[in-house]
């Protein structure tokens, strides 16, 4: 199939998306009759002509004929902007404040901070540069090193601590060089021992489960989870970095197959080999989803939130991070769902409404401020008017003060003044006797 024939279709081939799913081979088969449905049923629900790659690429991956799909572009540009305030982000993805925002102990442990370039060890006791030192090297474990102001995985390392002193990639480094590489702000935690069975697939990473939440009508929902593994020995566990995502569904058994960051799906990993569907179920599933539930109570400003939770060695949910944005394409294709499921039509019908309400309301503000700037315009050109009237009067006024003053110096440097003077005084004492008398 030709570029042609994916436009016709609605499909943008200029796009990233469309590269991952053609050469995934995701978009191999198509039914145009459930294109026109998926089309219909956005139109109804959205008022919006939507790209119907990723409905495509859904039913190519599973089988299954499904409307409810988030499309990419909608979710990031609209969606994701409804939920989320996302000028509150910056905040709330800062892991050296997550012992302040989230209420829980069952959450990594913090060894040490540098925020702004300042340390504080994990109960946010100010620290100097030797002491923030020392406090590594009395570690008994490895440790894990990433900046506190981003998520995603992106600068995380492995720390080693033998012979007193800091290894990372297995050079030495001491503090200013640890400094240099990750910069003013980032967070060191112990490596959590997790469960064989996320260990399984991948012992180098500490993988994690992605499990998402939405608060929606007051309540909030739990949506879908799926388990991130690392690869090529990596401790980094996203697929960013090699991995793989594999779904989890509600009673917390594994699927089959996973899939990576490139489309491609793999029932084996693809580093050690370890067949997917050797891996069991995760028991007391629900006890993690209560868990990132009650989590969500302390998040105010943001209503869908991605949860990455480590497993511990006893089973229980240990939290990592809080992410509020995430590749939502992969979350669907990897646990072979729609994002909201059957909260879908409610959702993207109301979201629908309040962006056209939000585009009428900026128009509208849009003619107010035009009215209100042809008001003011007006007023400045009337007080402009104004303002050359008094100018001109100003300026006759100025004329007209200064032909007296004219008049004056012609007055008192004339020889009649001059001539006049005796008298003048002569008269000024007559005046002051009358006026004693």
């Amino acid at each position: 199939m030709n570029k042609y024939y994916y436009n016709k279709l609605g499909i943008n081939t200029n796009t990233k998306r469309f590269k991952r799913y053609y050469q995934a081979n995701l978009l191999n088969n198509i039914d145009e009759t459930f294109v026109a449905e998926v089309k219909d049923y956005w139109k109804k629900y959205y008022n919006k002509d939507i790209n119907p790659a990723l409905h495509i690429s859904f039913m190519n991956l599973t089988g299954r004929k499904e409307l409810r799909v988030i499309p990419e572009k909608e979710m990031w540009s609209e969606i994701i902007p409804f939920f989320n305030d996302q000028s509150m982000t910056i905040g709330y993805k800062d892991k050296n404040i997550y012992d302040i925002l989230f209420n829980t102990r069952q959450s990594a442990k913090t060894v040490l901070k540098r925020v702004r370039s300042n340390y504080f060890d994990c109960n946010n006791n100010s620290l100097d540069v030797r002491q923030a030192y020392q406090l590594l090297l009395s570690s008994k474990s490895d440790l894990i090193i990433k900046p506190s102001d981003s998520n995603n995985g992106i600068g995380i390392d492995k720390i080693e601590i033998r012979d007193n002193a800091i290894y990372i990639n297995k050079n030495q480094l001491n503090m200013s060089e640890l400094e240099n590489n990750y910069g003013f702000n980032f967070i060191i935690q112990e490596i959590i021992g997790q469960h064989p069975i996320m260990a399984e697939p991948h012992p180098s990473s500490v993988n994690t489960l992605r499990m998402v939440t939405l608060r929606w009508k007051n309540e909030i929902h739990y949506l879908l989870t799926f388990a991130r593994f690392g690869a090529h020995d990596d401790v980094k566990d996203n697929a960013g970095a090699g991995g793989v995502c594999l779904g989890v569904n509600d009673s917390g058994k594994f699927m089959d197959v996973a899939i990576d960051e490139n489309g491609f799906t793999h029932s084996h990993h693809p580093t050690t080999n370890y067949r997917f569907a050797n891996l069991g179920e995760i028991e007391n599933f629900e006890e993690f989803i209560t868990y990132v539930k009650q989590l969500h109570k302390d998040v105010l400003h943001h209503d869908f939130v991605s949860w990455d939770i480590a497993i511990d060695i006893n089973g229980k949910p240990i939290f990592i991070e809080a992410n509020f944005a995430g590749a939502t394409w992969l979350y669907q294709l990897a646990t072979q769902r729609p994002l909201f499921g059957e909260l879908t039509d409610e959702i993207i019908q109301q979201i629908s409404k309040e962006v056209k309400n939000r585009k009428r309301d900026i128009s509208s503000l849009f003619v107010n401020k035009r009215k209100q700037n042809q008001k003011l315009n007006k007023r400045n050109k009337n007080l402009k008017n104004k303002k050359q009237e008094l100018q001109i009067m100003l300026t006759n006024k100025e004329d007209e003060l200064n032909q007296v003053k004219q008049q004056y110096e012609n007055v008192i440097n004339s020889k009649t003044w001059k001539y006049t003077l005796p008298v003048r005084k002569v008269l000024k004492k007559i005046n002051n006797i009358i006026k004693r008398s």
